[in-house]
């Protein structure tokens, strides 16, 4: 904002401000949203794009309600802006105020009635409040804590990513094989445990963003807790040993966000013997930006709608592992913590490995540009600075229930 807008029309100073905003407030990393509305406060707080910007550094702050009562006010003087009605949905949700949010997103989309991403949160909102009052006073779900997945070709981890997790305390899976051609559905046939997996085969172009709609539409109301995570990533309780206990931590928070930790090579060219939380034990350091990505352990019950593989809109706010509420955007947060949870993930294990994952491209439609990713994305992640072994505290059980 460094041009002079003395001669400009209030409406050009809405407008520009509202293209300096835009990309700030949609950016994981606040500080520069944060800085620019510490700095234009003099000059612009008399302006709605300006005070919508401050209602986003408020929202990433958790201050809810503060940035509910700025929403409140610019949509009663623009009631047709549909983002300042969306933004305000979002804070009703964050404050876990069904009613209102209902309310809003009616109003949001009578001006924007094309809207898919209005439709699509609205109509999941009403099904939360509906699953709500049917399953009123019914008790303890089915599951515990259940992980959803969808697989292809990821036979070669499979069996010790099962186990694993049940060992940690995950009591069921629901797992989507898309045409995998290598021993995937053998792998997940020959775990001890059968009644511990739902799995589904499903063929075309069938990504992570369909296995998870669908895991919440089809099973929302059997599991008290659901972690939505990849193969190549493990999630464990950094002290303790159940994740289960850190659960418990978080009292009736609907959604807890967990980070990763970015394991490299090994210097691995080809596939290790070991197990791969025992062959992999060298990382990024702490202050590598991957590690402020997180994935998200949720109460499915409170899904409001996936907005991607990273992170869900639940009715309530989500939390860190020690109850810290938080704001995520794209799926990051802009403070990272391992102290109780962690994600070790895996991403490109051995150069062969990860030749074979890169052939096998993303969770995109065949001609998608960005199904297979530049060999540069993988070696920049390739990083083995500092040796990790907490994770193995699991492995002498691991290898006992992995070769049983």
């Amino acid at each position: 904002m460094d041009q002079d807008v003395s001669a400009f029309s209030p409406n050009e100073i809405e407008r520009t401000l509202r293209e300096f905003f835009s990309g700030r407030i949609a950016d994981p990393n606040p500080e520069k949203l944060i800085h620019a509305v510490k700095e234009l406060e003099g000059r612009f707080s008399g302006f709605s794009e300006y005070q919508f910007a401050k209602a986003a550094v408020l929202m990433q702050a958790c201050d809810f309600a503060t940035a509910r009562e700025i929403l409140v006010r610019l949509g009663k003087q623009l009631p047709s802006d549909s983002r300042i009605l969306h933004r305000l949905a979002i804070a009703h949700l964050n404050l876990n105020s069904a009613p209102e949010a209902q309310d809003t997103y009616l109003a949001a989309l009578a001006v924007a009635p094309q809207s898919e991403n209005l439709r699509r949160e609205f109509s999941g909102l009403l099904r939360v409040v509906e699953a709500g009052k049917l399953y009123a006073g019914v008790g303890r779900k089915k599951h515990r804590l259940s992980v959803v997945c969808a697989l292809k070709n990821e036979a070669d981890d499979l069996l010790e990513w099962l186990h694993f997790h049940k060992l940690v305390g995950v009591d069921h899976f629901y797992l989507y094989d898309n045409e995998s051609t290598d021993e995937t559905r053998t792998v997940i046939e020959s775990f001890p445990w059968p009644d511990m997996i739902t799995y589904h085969y499903v063929e075309g172009d069938f990504g992570q963003m369909r296995a998870f709609h669908h895991a919440i539409d089809s099973y929302r109301n059997g599991s008290e807790w659901c972690a939505f995570i990849d193969a190549d990533e493990f999630l464990y309780p950094v002290e303790g040993d159940s994740i289960n206990d850190v659960l418990e931590g978080v009292g009736s928070a609907p959604a807890v966000a967990v980070h990763w930790l970015n394991f490299g090579s090994n210097g691995h060219e080809e596939k290790p013997q070991g197990l791969c939380i025992e062959s992999f034990s060298r990382r990024a350091p702490d202050d590598f930006p991957d590690h402020y990505v997180m994935k998200s352990i949720v109460r499915p019950d409170a899904i409001v709608a996936y907005l991607h593989p990273h992170q869900s809109l639940v009715l309530g706010c989500y939390v860190q592992e020690d109850g810290a509420p938080v704001f995520p955007i794209g799926g990051r947060c802009s403070v990272s913590k391992h102290r109780k949870l962690a994600i070790n993930h895996y991403y490109t294990k051995s150069r062969q490995q990860l030749l074979k994952k890169r052939e096998r491209g993303r969770p995109l439609a065949e001609g998608d540009p960005q199904r297979i990713r530049a060999m540069e994305f993988f070696t920049l992640r390739d990083r083995n600075d500092v040796e990790d072994l907490t994770i193995q505290k699991f492995l002498p059980e691991l290898k006992k229930l992995v070769r049983s």
